[in-house]
Parts: C-alpha cells; structure tokens; sequence
C-alpha cells in the first residue's frame, strides 16, 4: 500500500473509567500538529463521568467519535472494535490515560512516507504520573539498546513497543485479524499483535520520547507473576521461545536505583536529541 501525501490516521482511544484523565490524554490528540484524524473513543461502559468528558470535545471537534461497548474487560475488545470504525489510511492507538507529544503523529507519518516498506512504526515512551525516579515503575521503554528493529530483535529483546506510540497501516492490521481476544493473553495482547504484524513485513522505530505512559493507582494491570504465565502462554502459542521478563525494579533498592539511573539518562538524552531536532528546524526555515 502506497500511502498519499496527506493520510487519514484513525486515532482509536480506549476508556474504561478515566473521567479523571480522559480530558488530558483527548488535548493531547485535538491539538497534534497533525490534522487529518478522525478520534475514535471507545468506552468499555464506563461508569463515571467518562461520556460528560467525550461529549464535551465532541461538541467542539466534529472529529471525535465516541462508542460504548458492552463490558468487556479486555483492551483488545475495545481496540478491535475501534478498528472496525476505522476509515482510515493509518491507525494510532492511545489508552485513555495517556498522552501524546505535540508532534507525535506528524513525525510519524513523515517517516512512514519516507519509509513505504514499513507495515508500522513506532517511538519511545516514558511514565508520569504517579511515579518517580525512585519508583519501580519509572521507566523509558524501550532503552536504545533494546529497541526492536527487526523481528529476530522483537523476539530476542521482548517487547519493546508500547501500544500508545504505534502507528500502522490499517490494511495491514486488518490482515492479521487485529488484537487477540483470547483472554489468557491480556496483559500481552499487544506483544502478540507485533510479533503477527512483524512475520507480514517490516517495521521502524523512532528514537524520541513521543508518548508519556500514567501511572496511576486506578490503572488495570496484572501481578508480575501473571504476566510471566500469560508471557509463557504467548510463547507457547506462537512456537517461540521468547526471553523471561527480568523484573530488575522488584530485585532490590540498590538494583532498582541502578537500573532507574539508566532510564532517567536515556531520557534526558532523547530529550537533548529532540531540542537539537527543534533547533534545526528553526534554523532551516530562517
């Protein structure tokens, strides 16, 4: 598929009780440098104040779409589901509590144009919120020496790739089905989507800090030795034989704090890169 030079890109937004950070993670995307979007909410029946939120930009973006759906309790429901709205040339995927930078999706579309080869690609992403350098869950995923480029990479490396930095071709999604819906992968659901996306074709990688992860304490997230078991499940499932996950920010303090330092490095240098590519800019265009 041979993208034009100005593609559609379905933003697919997944919610479940985020009426406390909804509004922050749609700003984010209403206001992309990047303007031909439609924003596809989907709710998976939400019982807060979530719909109010929706409605209210909706009102002021003829953009946004918003959907609720059955309970479900599964991310790759609520994605699937978005997926089958979607008109678009390309898709983004963002959970509703996340944001994005600015240009997110402008550099991202640039790149792929440059890159016609490419099923999908995508960038770094770092966790704000509730959270610190001190905290296990601080972290800048993935660190440059581990990011995926190549599918031998993604097998070798684990997953990489966070699902709220990723922009793909929607024929391409389509292809492979979308998310799995089996629940025994929840928690890794994305991982699989790569690694099926990854045996059709290539992928890039942006190396720039695009996509701020939240930690918070409402969050939906498994217990580490869940998701060992459902990692396994994965493996098993694909014939693979993918890499443990090492959990070095539950080994001990003095391990945590090492491993961190790393982190908070990497992304005070992609953050350098990034002011150096903001610079250039504005040198070039004077």
């Amino acid at each position: 598929m041979n993208l034009k030079s100005n593609p559609l890109v379905s933003v697919i937004i997944t919610t479940y009780n985020m009426e406390k950070y909804i509004g922050e993670t749609l700003y984010s995307v209403v206001n992309q440098t990047y303007k031909n979007l439609e924003i596809i909410v989907v709710d998976d029946a939400s019982e807060d104040k979530t719909l109010e939120t929706v409605k209210s930009f909706a009102l002021k973006d003829n953009r946004v779409e918003y959907y609720v759906i059955n309970h479900a309790g599964l991310p790759s429901a609520t994605r699937n589901f978005g997926i089958e709205k979607s008109n678009a040339d390309l898709i983004a995927f963002l959970d509703g509590d996340d944001i994005w930078t600015k240009n997110k999706l402008q550099e991202q579309v640039t790149f792929l144009l440059k890159h016609p080869e490419l099923n999908f690609i995508y960038s770094m992403s770092v966790t704000f919120g509730e959270v610190n350098i001190f905290s296990p869950f601080y972290e800048v995923l993935p660190l440059l020496h581990k990011a995926a480029k190549t599918r031998d990479e993604l097998i070798n490396n684990g997953n990489s790739i966070s699902c709220s930095s990723v922009l793909a071709k929607t024929e391409v999604i389509k292809k492979t089905g979308g998310f799995d819906e089996d629940i025994k992968l929840k928690a890794v659901e994305d991982y699989d989507l790569w690694l099926r996306l990854s045996e059709i074709g290539s992928f890039g990688f942006i190396p720039r800090i695009q996509t701020y992860y939240r930690v918070h304490k409402n969050q939906s997230s498994s217990d580490w030795q869940t998701k060992q078991t459902r990692l396994k499940y994965l493996a098993d499932k694909h014939k693979l034989n993918l890499p443990a996950y090492k959990f070095f920010r539950n080994k001990n303090i003095a391990i945590r704090l090492v491993r961190n330092l790393l982190h908070f490095l990497t992304f005070v240098w992609v953050k350098s890169l990034s002011l150096l590519d903001s610079w250039k800019l504005f040198a070039g265009s004077n």
